[in-house]
C-alpha cells in the first residue's frame, strides 16, 4: 500500500510553518517530514505534531552555513568534531520527537579538494552516526542528489550510495531514494528500484524537469507506484515537490492514495 508523507519544506508554503502540520493532517496525511528542526524548540515541534495528530518521520542532519552555500558537513575535511557535535543534537531532536530517520548530508566538494579524503571522512562520520542511531532505535539515511540542483554535491548516484552502505554494512545505515534526483542523474528508474529496494527505507518524489507534482513531468508515477507496491516496499513516499499552484490543488493526483 502506498503511504504518502508531506514534506513541509515544500508543501503548504502558503502557510506559516507551525500551521502546516494541521493543514497536512486535514488533507489526510498521517506523516510529515521537513528539512531542519534546529531553529525550533523541541517542545513547540512536539505540540504541533500532537495537535495535528501526525507523526514526524524524517529530517536532515545539520547543513552547515546555508547562507554560504553549504549543504551538509559530513564529508568536509577538518570538521569531524563539528559533525559529531551537531549529529548528537540531531539525535536529541529525533529521540524527543520519535522520528525514526535522519538524513545525513555529506556536503559539497570544494573546488580543488581531495575527493578521496572527503570520502574517507564521510565514511568515518557515517560510522559514527550509524552507531549512535542504533543505540537510539533510529536509522541514518544517505541520499544521492543530482549535480544540477546542487553542483559538486558529494553523493550523486544511487549505485555509489549502495556501495557505501555495503562497505559499512551497518544495520542503522540505509538509503533515502529520491526518484527526482535519480531520474536526472541516470534514469532507468525501474531497474534502480529493483536493485535498491532492499536498502531503501524512505522514498521521495517530484517530477523533472521543474520539480513539480508527480502528474506534471516526465516520470510515469502510476507505473512507478505500481512497481513500488509489487516490490513490497513498506515505508512512506515523501511528497518533496514544488506545487505548480497551491498545495491543495497540487494534490489531486493523490486522491487514490487517501489524500483529500
Amino acid at each position: 500500500m502506498i503511504k504518502l508523507s508531506a514534506n513541509l519544506s515544500f508543501l503548504f508554503n502558503e502557510l506559516p510553518f507551525e500551521k502546516r502540520f494541521n493543514a497536512a493532517s486535514e488533507l489526510g496525511f498521517k506523516a510529515v517530514e521537513f528539512f531542519f528542526p534546529y531553529d525550533y524548540k523541541i517542545e513547540n515541534l512536539k505540540n504541533w505534531l500532537k495537535e495535528a495528530n501526525i507523526k514526524l518521520i524524517l529530517f536532515n542532519s545539520y547543513p552547515g552555513l546555508l547562507e554560504k552555500g553549504e549543504r551538509g558537513i559530513a564529508s568536509l575535511v577538518g570538521r569531524e568534531n563539528e559533525f559529531k557535535e551537531k549529529f548528537d543534537l540531531a539525535i536529541k531532536y529525533a529521540v524527543q520527537l520519535a522520528c525514526p530517520f535522519i538524513h545525513v548530508m555529506p556536503g559539497i566538494d570544494i573546488k580543488g579538494s581531495n575527493i578521496k579524503k572527503s570520502r574517507d571522512v564521510f565514511i568515518k562520520n557515517l560510522s559514527y552516526a550509524a552507531n549512535i542511531c542504533s543505540k537510539n532505535n533510529i536509522i541514518a539515511l544517505i541520499e544521492p542528489i543530482n549535480n544540477r540542483d546542487i553542483p559538486y554535491y558529494h553523493l550523486n548516484y544511487v549505485d555509489d550510495a549502495i556501495s557505501i552502505i555495503k562497505e559499512l554494512n551497518h544495520p542503522a545505515l540505509k538509503l533515502q531514494l529520491d526518484l527526482y534526483h535519480a531520474q536526472i542523474m541516470s534514469g532507468d528508474l525501474t531497474n534502480i528500484l529493483n536493485n535498491s529496494i532492499e536498502y531503501t527505507k524512505h522514498i521521495q518524489i517530484a517530477s523533472p524537469p521543474y520539480r513539480h507534482e508527480p502528474d506534471k513531468g516526465e516520470i510515469n508515477y502510476s507505473f512507478i507506484f505500481d512497481r513500488i507496491e509489487k516490490l513490497k516496499y513498506q515505508g512512506h513516499i515523501g511528497c518533496e515537490y514544488k506545487p505548480f499552484a497551491n498545495t491543495k490543488d497540487s494534490l489531486k493526483w493523490a486522491k487514490k492514495y487517501n489524500i483529500k
